[in-house]
């Protein structure tokens, strides 16, 4: 399990460097990233019996952070879900990309991404199951915004990014609570009755569903799925079927073990999973779009499953983990037909394609096993699975069983909708040729169609693999089976109706999309994103322009005015314990005084260079006041320091301004006093209340351990190096940013010029916005 979550992220650093010397045969090497995933399907062969398998890395062990990765029957499945899609996203994408594509940044994106959802399904520890989530939420942006010179790409990115990190944060909460609640960071290991006592249980799972829904795009956070097919098709298809829009319901799968007890859970995740499936198919059904239209089928499809899983019972996980891997296969296969139909005619627009079942055979074959059993039509895998989720809803009432027939009936509509553009007179873009497409396309869609027709003829087979998960996620005792024909029953008779729902929704084709555009409301999840975006811009702006356009003084007292409340008010709601700081050493006496001096010397300065010159001597009085203490490395630091500021005074000096173009009014005068006043104030009561520990000290410990441990006999280098080795490296990587944006500063206002360049810039070839091939074809 180790190899399989690693593996992608080292191939991606090698496939980042072959993209340019391999070109699109980068994608084999990429496929080959998955193989370890593939290979769980092994061990996934003994389950259910078999008893799940922990690998355990020890990271920070007093920390207690670990990468423990947990093979039970449910993850093993995802996982090998992964490693198929993955894969022949990865051989489709050979065939299907541009010669003119960035293979490099592709491929690498691709697996980065692929292991991430890897470490996602099988983490066990809570805080690298965030860790993952999060870097899903990272690699996706990088996918959908890959052809960033387009602004849907970039709009598409950062809608789902900001989205999805707004989940993303309710998730680190929510295992926060989690853990302390439950006594544990591993979910193996919590105390679920602990959590279920705790007060901690309800705010948790609030958070969980929070991001389970903004991942899984459920209303209202679906806004953010339809602009993620700016992505290449093989991503989307990657993307849409096996991998982050399913994150969200694995989430639900796994935690509602923990929360499922709850009637909140149940009671939110189903009529928003319910929902989510009618409004989905609703909007797929009026889109022209092909890729729009699985979008949105997408959206609707993943309601579905939320509702199911969202029951918290047996019979809601047997089903919804059956048609997970239903909708994996025959989501996928309808991306790779879309990506093919775009590929050979140039289009994915509904109204300009039509009678390509004769110039594409094969491609329409797949195209119509999959769509088929998108729409629950016998005998394939998508009819079983639609029949299970009537046999559920009938369970719960008629309410939610004329909701889910309602959702199915639009489902249907759109599924032969899609398949217009094969019937027909033979119409195409002028200029396009289309004809079959080649194997390295064909195959992978024609693989995934088969295994929806499959599931359908071999249900057996269908439930020996769904069966895996059961001991996973606690449906062992459910009775039922999955089974082409179970009687006349309810859900038999649900289906007929659903059918004839349909029907009629194509036959009235033009009228319902008429009552489309006529419900279409004004206020919808998308206009809000944008007015919230556009008022957070306006505030921003606004902010900066009252705030960064100020005179340094004015921001200076902006800054000063803000610590002495934050500080204030620390101040006051803290314990009020000051201590006197006993007698002086007499040595420092003169070292005092010259601090006194310079500060002095700054109030009386009637020139920029002897304020300067009076700020030093304050520097370097500190210096010789840590060096009076037997602190010479401190002393040294802030020599440094100190020569770095004059450096930096003296090469903007011609850049300040002067005190005459500064005046300050009486009423600034005391303002500046006030201030002032303040700030000497606090520092000494900080000092004053720093004198004494409220805890006991640390530092013995480093003296009696810093040659023991560390090897030094100099404890400030040891503590430096060895015992805050990390935050000193993050301070040098401070202090280098700085560095680097000094230098920027000074080189304001300089012409550049590109390393052995000897004259201007040529003009351009391409002029700028002109967009390649493949994205005028994608667009």
């Amino acid at each position: 399990m180790t190899l399989a979550v690693f593996l992608p992220f080292l191939l991606a650093a090698l496939c980042a460097w072959l993209g340019p010397r391999l070109g699109r045969r980068t994608g084999y090497v990429a496929a080959l990233a998955f193989v370890p995933a593939l290979l769980l399907a092994l061990p996934l062969a003994g389950m259910p019996g078999a008893l799940p398998a922990l690998e355990v890395t020890r990271w920070v062990p007093t920390l207690g952070l670990a990468l423990a990765f947990r093979g039970d029957g449910f993850s093993l499945l995802f996982a090998t879900l992964i490693g198929v899609i993955g894969a022949l996203a990865s051989l489709y994408s050979v065939a299907y990309l541009s010669p003119h594509e960035r293979f490099g940044r592709f491929y690498a994106y691709l697996l980065l991404f692929g292991g991430s959802m890897l470490g996602l399904v099988l983490s066990d520890n809570l805080i690298a199951l965030f860790g993952f989530w999060e870097m899903t939420s990272v690699t996706s942006f990088l996918l959908i915004g890959l052809w960033h010179t387009r602004s849907a790409a970039r709009d598409g990115a950062v809608k789902a990014f900001l989205v999805s990190a707004l989940g993303g944060l309710g998730l680190l909460a929510a295992v926060a609570m989690i853990g302390l609640a439950g006594g544990s960071t591993t979910l193996s290991g919590l105390d679920v009755e602990a959590l279920r006592a705790s007060p901690l249980f309800t705010p948790a799972l609030l958070l969980t569903l929070l991001a389970a829904f903004t991942k899984s795009a459920q209303l209202p956070f679906h806004l953010w799925l339809p602009t993620a097919m700016e992505a290449p098709t093989p991503v989307s298809a990657f993307l849409h079927s096996a991998t982050m829009v399913k994150a969200g319901v694995l989430l639900v799968a796994k935690f509602g073990l923990l929360f499922g007890t709850s009637p909140l859970w149940s009671g939110i995740i189903v009529p928003v999973g319910l929902a989510t499936l009618v409004w989905g198919a609703w909007i797929a059904l009026r889109q022209t779009d092909l890729k729009a239209l699985l979008a949105y089928s997408t959206v609707s499809q993943l309601g579905l499953l939320m509702s199911l899983y969202g029951l918290a019972d047996a019979e809601g996980r047997f089903a919804a983990t059956a048609h997970l891997l239903n909708h994996a296969a025959f989501k996928a296969a309808l991306f790779f037909v879309v990506g093919i139909i775009d590929h050979e005619t140039g289009t994915r627009e509904l109204p300009r394609l039509g009678g390509l079942r004769k110039a594409l055979p094969v491609t329409f074959a797949v195209a119509l096993l999959a769509a088929l059993s998108m729409a629950g039509v016998p005998p394939l895998g998508g009819f079983i699975s639609k029949e299970l989720f009537y046999e559920a809803m009938l369970h719960q009432g008629p309410l939610f069983i004329g909701v889910a027939v309602a959702g199915s009936a639009l489902t249907f509509a759109y599924s032969f909708r899609l398949l217009r553009v094969f019937w027909g007179p033979p119409r195409s873009p002028p200029g396009a040729d289309p004809h079959e497409a080649p194997p390295g396309l064909t195959g992978p869609a024609a693989l995934l169609a088969l295994a929806a027709l499959t599931f359908g003829v071999w249900p057996g087979g269908a439930e020996a693999l769904t069966r895996t998960a059961q001991n996973a996620l606690d449906f062992a005792a459910y009775p039922g089976h999955l089974s082409l024909w179970h009687g006349v029953t309810p859900a038999l008779l649900a289906t007929f109706v659903t059918w004839g729902l349909g029907a009629a929704l194509i036959a009235q084709s033009a009228r319902v999309s008429t009552l489309g555009r006529r419900l279409t409301p004004r206020l919808n999840a998308n206009t809000v994103y944008y007015a919230l975006t556009e008022g957070v811009n306006v505030l921003s702006s606004r902010l900066i322009a009252r705030t960064q356009g100020l005179a340094l003084p004015d921001q200076l007292r902006i800054m000063l005015g803000a610590a002495a409340l934050i500080a204030g008010y620390g101040v006051w709601r803290s314990p009020q314990v000051f201590h006197a700081i006993g007698p002086l050493p007499l040595a420092l006496l003169p070292i005092a005084a010259l601090l006194v001096a310079g500060a002095l010397g700054v109030l009386l300065a009637r020139s920029r260079l002897t304020a300067v010159v009076a700020v030093g001597l304050t520097g370097f009085g500190s210096a010789a006041a840590f060096l009076g203490l037997r602190a010479p490395d401190l002393a040294l630091t802030q020599l440094l320091v100190e020569a770095v500021t004059v450096i930096l005074f003296l090469l903007v000096f011609r850049s300040l301004p002067r005190s005459r173009d500064l005046p300050r009014t009486r009423w600034r005068y005391g303002v500046d006093l006030l201030l002032a006043a303040s700030a000497g104030v606090g520092a000494t009561l900080l000092v004053l209340a720093g004198v004494r520990f409220l805890a006991p000290p640390i530092s013995p410990y480093y003296l009696a351990n810093s040659y023991e441990l560390g090897g030094g006999r100099n404890v400030v280098n040891v503590l430096l190096v060895d015992f805050r080795g990390f935050d000193t490296l993050g301070e040098i990587t401070v202090v280098g940013m700085v560095a680097l944006a000094v230098l920027g500063l000074v080189r304001v206002g300089k012409k550049g010029r590109a390393p052995g360049e000897a004259g201007p810039a040529p003009a351009p070839s391409t002029p700028p916005g002109t967009t390649r091939p493949k994205e005028k074809e994608e667009a």
